[in-house]
């Protein structure tokens, strides 16, 4: 916390209004020693891999070339030994350890060679079982619909539906087996190169040497007058490397180009809503729906705040700014509100939180060489471990109860058998902002009356990046996508300009978005994971509904606990349709949209 911080926040101290559980020590930093390996010479960790890839091959070496889809009971056994081969934890274990060696360290050269060798390892182990899946795409339509209707197979009908359903999208082995071992060299390392050119970089700010990283969360962190000067040294970085990202973006959005033609995919969203098991219809009617009202509330809030301030337009690293002082809240008081948040809601919520905690399954603060951002990592039989930039500020706390949400979840889904105990994107979305919503909303509470007009403030302007900003974000995607697709390429000043263009379109006139402002594709690691970003606002949606009818009647949280629990059981209409919300209508988006509007109203009342 800089000496400028210090001076224009004021530390929160948080005060529990119901008794919570002893708390052990809490460890800030992942234990990769005791949850994972102890050093890259582990013994375990070529056991691990060596385990990993006789089980494949002796899988293959039971079912490759025999009957095994002709019955019912046949393919149920095949389908069991299937599940049992994704049980087994050490396949994951390795990929995880050297991928979390590499997020904290960018400089960890002998984690990146273990994690590249490792991968293509398990690639080949993993291709040894591709016929599986492809042999049950091959069953005919009139058995497919006598199984999905047998009760012997009623634990993997909804495994058994996507399959076939997804069947159509698949190549041969020999092709499938080519286009795994090529991700790597034609995505993986591209995407790879820039996030570790980005964690390597640094500015000089005030006399001292910020991580990149670091200081594109500490942009909203310093005072208003300074933001406009560190995003600055911000984008001169983006632009110092905007050559680099130019070409890995046309490369990786090329790759995808041809993979979606070899599949059948007539569009460049089509691969990832199917695979997020969305409905498409339900998506672009989202899109649609925040693309028209929902640009419409973000243009006036922006025109009210700089009404508000006085200023005829906003510099787009002002967007955020606090209405007043912002209140600086260190770690330990994140934790404490959030542990109550969660205690309150279930007390197994808090159990997993207060297990995290104490486990070091947490990483706290940022540092040299660490990336940038926050994320939750999960898979069957190994630990959740979740990964922050913590800056003390009410943004870090939001953050905090934003990724114990996926966590939470994370742990709840363990509850469904293996095949089922991941989740769609857009759930986990949901889940997160679920809880991230209810601890700010604790924290509002919290607050003295003076605070009250920024927390809405910044509940308004967090509800308009997750919603309007992550759709404008689909739609620089989606003609950024469609551009390449039919020009051959882009450079990255088409890539600014075009990027400038679509922020500006949810913004509007009162906040003012320069080219270089437009160079912000270049860190936003979501356009590596193609139109991941609508979930966000789907996801945001979804909760705002959870949330309203949680804070009517506590009793809501059994529904709440349903949704955590269904983990990958279902389609993500089918799952919200089981807790009584219908998600294939866009009036329930438009619904939800309310709450935002509401609140906009009323900073419009409060700042009158």
């Amino acid at each position: 916390m800089s000496k400028n911080q210090k001076q224009t926040q004021n530390v929160f101290k948080y005060t529990p209004t119901t008794a919570l559980p002893k708390l052990g020590k809490i460890k800030d930093q992942w234990d990769l020693k005791n949850l994972y390996y102890t050093s890259e010479k582990d013994p375990q960790i070529e056991k691990d891999i060596i385990a990993t890839e006789r089980a494949y091959k002796a899988f293959a070496q039971k079912y490759r070339g025999k009957d095994f889809t002709s019955t019912a009971k046949k393919l149920f056994a095949a389908l069991s030994e299937s599940e049992k081969l994704s049980e087994v934890p050490a396949g994951s274990k390795p990929i995880f350890y050297y991928s979390f060696r590499t997020v904290l360290n960018a400089h960890d050269t002998v984690a990146q060679k273990q994690l590249t060798l490792i991968e293509n390892r398990l690639t080949k182990a993993g291709n040894e079982v591709l016929f599986f899946g492809l042999e049950i795409g091959k069953i005919s339509k009139e058995l497919q619909k006598k199984y999905l209707k047998d009760e012997t197979l009623s634990k993997y009908h909804y495994d058994l539906e996507q399959t076939f359903k997804n069947a159509k999208h698949l190549l041969t082995e020999p092709e499938e087996k080519i286009l795994n071992l090529k991700s790597d060299v034609s995505r993986g390392m591209w995407i790879n190169g820039t996030d570790k050119i980005l964690s390597k970089r640094s500015v000089v700010y005030k006399g001292e040497t910020i991580p990149l990283n670091a200081a594109i969360d500490r942009v909203n962190t310093v005072s208003t007058h300074e933001r406009p000067k560190l995003w600055k040294l911000c984008t001169e970085q983006f632009k110092d490397l905007a050559e680099v990202a130019e070409n890995e973006i046309n490369a990786v959005v090329t790759n995808k180009k041809i993979n979606d033609e070899l599949r059948g995919y007539k569009t460049a969203y089509e691969a990832t809503i199917s695979g997020y098991e969305n409905n498409e219809k339900s998506v672009l009617s989202l899109v649609e729906a925040i693309s028209s009202k929902g640009f419409a509330l973000s243009k006036k809030y922006y025109k009210l705040k700089a009404k508000h301030l006085g200023v005829k337009t906003i510099p787009y690293a002002n967007r955020s700014d606090d209405i007043g002082k912002g209140v600086q809240i260190p770690y330990s008081e994140a934790v404490t509100i959030c542990r109550e948040t969660f205690y309150e809601m279930d007390e197994q919520y808090g159990a997993i939180f207060d297990t995290m905690l104490e486990n070091g399954q947490i990483d706290v603060y940022p540092k040299a060489g660490k990336s940038g951002g926050a994320f939750c990592a999960h898979a069957t039989n190994i630990p959740t471990f979740v990964m922050l930039n913590q800056v003390d500020s009410t943004r870090s706390f939001t953050t905090l109860a934003h990724e114990m949400g996926h966590a939470i979840h994370s742990e709840r889904s363990k509850t469904q058998p293996s095949i089922y105990d991941s989740y769609s994107t857009t759930t986990a979305e949901t889940a997160s902002t679920l809880f991230e919503g209810i601890a700010q909303q604790k924290l509002i509470n919290a607050l003295p009356d003076s605070q009250k007009l920024n927390m809405l403030n910044q509940r308004i302007s967090e509800g308009i990046a997750t919603i309007c900003r992550q759709i404008a974000f689909f739609n620089f995607e989606k003609e950024m996508h469609e551009t390449i697709r039919t020009e051959g390429a882009m450079t990255w000043e088409e890539m600014a300009k075009l990027f400038q263009k679509h922020v500006q379109a949810y913004m509007g006139p009162a906040i003012e978005v320069t080219e270089d402002d437009g160079l912000s594709f270049v860190y936003v690691g979501h356009f590596r994971n193609f139109f991941y970003v609508y979930t966000y606002a789907y996801g945001e949606l979804m909760s705002n509904i959870m949330t309203q009818k949680y804070q009517e009647n506590s009793d809501f949280v059994e529904k709440i606990d349903k949704f955590l629990c269904a983990g990958g059981s279902d389609t993500v209409e089918n799952i919200f349709k089981s807790i009584g919300i219908n998600a294939n209508k866009t009036d329930t988006f438009l619904e939800s949209l309310k709450t935002l509007e509401g609140d906009i109203k009323e900073f419009e009342k409060l700042t009158k």
